[in-house]
């Protein structure tokens, strides 16, 4: 409700989204749109803040009452033979801090059940697939009339204060709203070494604005780094917003700069740029996701006097038979084999013939969520991707069963008629073959 819902809405109440995702490359196509084809956006964001009201308070058939939300709001329920009627005035999101007034005309008999959030009590989520990555240093408070009681919730989160309730009762509610690092299980593929923020029951963000350069997915953050919030007045109408420090994922010896997370839902409300919500908490290791949803397969430890740090290859093929090009035309250069070759090898094809549809062609075209900059592999890059991708069961290369015939283009030209080609059902044996002959083509980048 505070992070995804919202967030579907600009701040001016106009704009819609239809996907709220979770990492931008900053290529425009996330801004929010006015106007669209389909109509269900703007009616379901309509539709759910008319019953989100409902969401607030339950009551089951014993007659117990239940705060679900802490949103300043009064209500009533018939309760042991009268009406009791609940004034609430709440700091909530931002602040833990809820006061419930009760109403009555006279005496009731009754239970009034108090939801404590899970991640007021270290469980961002009830399946175990999130955990908490810091402690938490405070726990939720319950009071009446200012008498502490006891605050530990049963099974389903809830804490039970059942009594005689009477005009003019109080009762309160703190809840530990701090800043929490957020992990995924290992098995979430796409979030291994990275960690979400929270605040409370706020998702908070990376965006291009609080960035030097604005460049988000280059951020390299310490797992013990110090997070201090602070109110921006300034941004779209003051939020709380968390100060912190990053490195460069790329250079990471480079030192550590000041960057400042925002409320997630408030993001893409100030134009186009990078985003994330997920964020890498160590360097980025073989087999990882990159930022542009490939597989990371290369760290080059030379990255200081080379000017890159990572290979990441796409995660699926640019074409299943796709001709090298340039078929009885020697292409200048692109004779590199090494890893670190195949960008000027492919550099070297495109100067000289950028046939549309050839394998160079189409590594050049690609754009993977908002990511440019792919080209085709030397092959050396091309069997190192294999080896290292088809060991951890990533690639989707789909070449079980195969005994032959699952080549791959490389970038490194042989002749004025053949370029290499790689055999991985073969023990990556690398081949040379006509320009002319389709093979399949798989697209890379450094970074």
């Amino acid at each position: 409700m505070y992070n995804n819902a919202v967030c579907g809405v600009s701040v001016s109440g106009d704009h819609y989204f239809y996907v709220n995702r979770l990492a931008s490359a900053g290529d425009g196509r996330d801004l929010r749109w006015q106007r669209a084809s389909l109509e269900c956006c703007p009616p379901n964001l309509v539709r759910f803040m008319a019953r989100m009201p409902g969401y607030i308070y339950a009551q089951d058939p014993d007659g117990v009452v239940f705060v679900n939300l802490y949103v300043s709001s009064e209500t009533e329920f018939e309760m042991g033979g009268g009406t009791l009627g609940l004034s609430v005035e709440s700091e909530m999101p931002w602040g833990g801090r809820s006061s419930i007034t009760v109403s009555a005309e006279q005496a009731l008999e009754g239970t009034i059940r108090l939801r404590i959030p899970g991640w007021a009590r270290d469980l961002p989520d009830p399946e175990g697939l999130y955990t908490y990555a810091d402690q938490l240093e405070a726990r939720a408070a319950v009071s009446v009339n200012g008498r502490p009681g006891d605050a530990a919730p049963d099974p389903l989160g809830y804490v039970s204060l059942t009594r005689e309730w009477r005009d003019g009762d109080v009762i309160e509610v703190v809840l530990p709203v701090e800043v929490r690092r957020v992990v995924a299980d290992e098995r979430v593929h796409e979030n291994r070494g990275r960690f979400a923020v929270e605040r409370g029951p706020i998702v908070y963000c990376c965006e291009w604005p609080e960035v030097a350069g604005g460049n988000v997915l280059d951020l390299l953050f310490d797992d013990g780094g110090e997070m201090q919030t602070r109110l921006d007045a300034d941004l779209l109408g003051g939020h709380p917003v968390i100060d912190t420090e990053a490195r460069s994922l790329t250079d990471p010896s480079a030192p550590a700069k000041p960057v400042t997370l925002t409320p997630y839902h408030l993001w893409a409300n100030r134009g186009a740029g990078q985003m994330s919500v997920w964020l890498p908490r160590r360097e980025l290791a073989p087999g990882d996701t990159g930022p542009a949803g490939g597989f990371i397969f290369y760290v080059n430890s030379d990255y200081v006097s080379e000017g890159w740090r990572y290979l990441e290859a796409a995660p699926f093929d640019q074409s299943g038979g796709a001709k090298w090009g340039c078929f009885r035309r020697e292409v200048p250069g692109a004779r590199g084999t090494a890893v670190g070759t195949g960008r000027q090898n492919t550099a070297d094809i495109l100067a000289v013939c950028d046939e549309p549809g050839s394998a160079a062609y189409l590594c050049a075209s690609l754009v993977l969520n908002g990511i440019g900059g792919w080209f085709l592999p030397s092959t050396d890059e091309l069997v190192l991707m294999y080896e290292i991708l088809r060991t951890r069961g990533l690639g989707n290369f789909r070449d079980v069963g195969l005994a032959d015939n699952f080549t791959y283009w490389a970038s490194s030209q042989v002749s004025a008629d053949m370029a290499a080609h790689v055999d991985f059902p073969d023990l990556g044996r690398v081949h040379g073959d006509d320009k002319d002959f389709p093979r399949r083509v798989r697209a890379i980048r450094v970074f």
